[in-house]
């Protein structure tokens, strides 16, 4: 449950505190006496005083809250947070050590490993879709058979406008000189095998 923030360490200039039927809240009044400034704290919730700095929640504590009698068990409300924040050591500089604490950070992790998960098999369907669409192949390729591949004309990604911009500046070149450095490799190997039955 979000809580509002409260003022911090307003118990020097604290006078007292009372709960205010006509707005049905709790009213803490300051009194500077430096400053002669006199102001009010206005608490709607008796939760928001979970928020006090641990002096704030001592010097509510020793100093009850004013109230008509009409009004005791709503102004008790707020007495009952402030006993409760005293006895437990809650206060706002305080990290609470309880059970909903590491369930969220249980959480958090989950969720963390999820996304990574995801990463992994997003960027693995990634690499599978590239293969089997035969992307042209890069000078990157990890496999030595594939950089020796002569390229092909994909039929399925004949509409594919920068695939055809590749294969007109990149791959039909590419083929051709491949094409020719094998066929060139075949002669001399024919030339070799000629050459060593005459000196048999």
């Amino acid at each position: 449950m979000p809580l509002r923030a409260m003022e911090q360490d307003f118990h020097e200039d604290f006078k007292g505190w009372l709960y205010n039927q006509s707005t049905a809240e709790e009213v803490i009044t300051l009194f500077n006496v430096k400053t002669r400034d006199c102001r009010r704290i206005h608490a709607l919730d008796p939760m928001w005083l979970v928020n006090c700095s641990n002096k704030d929640i001592e010097c509510l504590f020793f100093n009850k809250i004013i109230y008509n009698e009409p009004d005791k068990v709503q102004a008790q409300e707020y007495q009952k947070i402030v006993n409760v924040c005293f006895a437990k050591y809650i206060n706002s500089g305080r990290y609470w050590e309880m059970k909903f604490r590491d369930l969220e950070l249980e959480e958090f992790l989950k969720k963390e490993r999820r996304s990574e998960r995801f990463k992994k098999i997003k960027e693995k369907v990634v690499r599978r879709a590239r293969w089997k669409l035969a992307w042209p192949e890069t000078n990157q390729t990890p496999i030595k058979s594939q950089e020796n591949k002569i390229p092909r004309w994909s039929k399925a990604r004949d509409g594919d406008p920068e695939y055809r911009k590749w294969w007109n500046e990149t791959g039909r070149p590419q083929r051709r000189r491949m094409l020719e450095e094998r066929k060139e490799e075949r002669r001399r190997k024919a030339r070799d095998r000629r050459r060593n039955r005459k000196a048999h």
